[in-house]
């Protein structure tokens, strides 16, 4: 179900043809500037919690999961980010500055507090939505009195609502009624994260917890064409590089605004006429059609004429740099599927994989575990890229020092290899 407005399919014919490229790079220059734009050339150069909310801000948005093998999706972002990155940095910005804030852009995310007010339809669409679907109806008829619960009581979590009521849910099947009322309410805006006790929420009125400023301030676009134009742009910001075809990087604009393939083609149509991104080519490259910001040229410039600063990172499942993965593997060679939800005998890695950067490479993936009583880090298994130059003395170094930092955010006292790589020379080499 579209918003509702003016129709987008026409405003710009789907047969008009992209201009051309206004400049060409190589596969290499685009790999560079991608991990640059991402903050990764080189790895760990921002700081404290400043640097975490500069980041979101930078970007946009950060993905949110809740599953920890060795923390959370955002925490793993910003750990590759953030020199001596600790979860409290994240925690503090959301919940004690209220600087960022819990909230749906490309699924679950974290943004900043300040785009609130824009997400106002993208809200009131959602929760509608939800609200409305016949497999919530006994929920529905709870949100008042959950509301209420609230105001009167303060920041609540679902076990703090005294009703058992049961219902089936899609995603969990028998769920307790005033949990998915709790769901509808926070999508719609009417209440949002107060804080999280591990991966519980305890919720609060948003008109308590988001600035005046911003809780009440206009969404400034005219009509709904306007509108998507604003996600179809920020979410090219998210990327870096972007494409309109695939559709996992779109998500959320996707499955709650019904932004498909064509509809995303004539956004950029019309912001390439706009003159707010541009088309770039990148030489040898399937399925082209890449655009980025036009604000975002000067630091693809200074790419091409800097030196590769080296340094390794271990990259989060859901991070933005990984949301296109059919275009990761086209400039990185580097196939990768998160293996989560596939089943055990089916998985051709693991259950958790991370891939490694260095430079301006993915030069391997490793299974991580964290033994949280023990306080000790193990890298379970470790798949090498083809081709890598395993003799590389600064390689070496690099993914020492990163495995070194990456024991610190854990708060781990210990490192390991696993059974199957524990006689490995270079990994003895690399957690030395």
């Amino acid at each position: 179900m579209p918003i509702k407005g003016k129709s987008t399919r026409r405003s710009t014919s789907n047969r008009q043809k992209a201009p051309p490229a206004e400049l060409s790079i190589s596969k290499e220059q685009a790999r560079q500037f991608l991990v640059t734009h991402h903050r990764l050339l080189p790895p760990r150069k921002l700081v404290g919690k400043q640097g975490v909310i500069d980041y979101v801000r930078h970007v946009n948005c950060i993905q949110y999961d809740p599953i920890n093998v060795v923390g959370q999706n955002p925490h793993l972002v910003l750990q590759s980010r953030v020199k001596g990155y600790k979860p409290a940095m994240l925690d503090e910005a959301l919940y004690s500055e209220r600087k960022l804030i819990d909230g749906y852009d490309k699924a679950m995310s974290i943004y900043p507090i300040g785009d609130w007010p824009f997400f106002a339809r993208y809200r009131e669409h959602m929760g509608t939505l939800y609200a409305s679907h016949e497999s919530t109806v006994k929920a529905a008829k709870m949100m008042k009195w959950v509301k209420k619960e609230i105001e009167a009581r303060g920041p609540l979590s679902s076990l703090d609502l005294e009703d058992e009521t049961r219902m089936e849910w899609w995603l969990s099947g028998s769920t307790r009624a005033v949990r998915i009322a709790l769901d509808i309410l926070f999508t719609s805006g009417e209440i949002v994260v107060h804080h999280r006790a591990g991966t519980r929420r305890y919720f609060d009125l948003s008109k308590r917890l988001v600035p005046r400023k911003y809780h009440n301030g206009r969404e400034l676009h005219s009509d709904a064409q306007s509108y998507m134009d604003w996600h179809v742009l920020r979410r090219i910001g998210s990327l870096g590089l972007a494409r309109y075809r695939n559709a996992g990087q779109w998500e959320g604009l996707q499955r709650w605004m019904r932004l498909e393939g064509s509809s995303r083609r004539v956004a950029n149509l019309r912001l390439l006429e706009q003159g707010g991104i541009v088309r770039v080519e990148v030489e040898g490259m399937e399925r082209q059609e890449v655009v980025m910001h036009r604000a975002d040229l000067p630091e693809l410039e200074n790419v091409k004429k800097s030196r590769i600063k080296q340094g390794a990172a271990f990259i989060a499942p859901l991070d933005n740099l990984m949301w296109d993965r059919d275009l990761l593997e086209q400039l990185f060679d580097f196939f990768y599927r998160w293996e989560v939800y596939v089943p055990a005998p089916k998985r051709r890695y693991g259950y958790y994989v991370l891939p490694v950067l260095y430079g301006d490479r993915l030069i391997a993936r490793l299974d991580p575990a964290f033994d949280r009583a023990r306080k000790t880090f193990t890298i379970q298994n470790w798949w090498w890229q083809p081709g890598v130059d395993k003799k590389d003395g600064a390689m070496l170094i690099a993914l020492q020092d990163c495995v070194k930092d990456f024991v610190k955010y854990l708060g781990a006292s210990d490192v390991k290899l696993g059974d199957v790589i524990k006689k490995d020379r270079l990994m003895k080499e690399v957690i030395r």
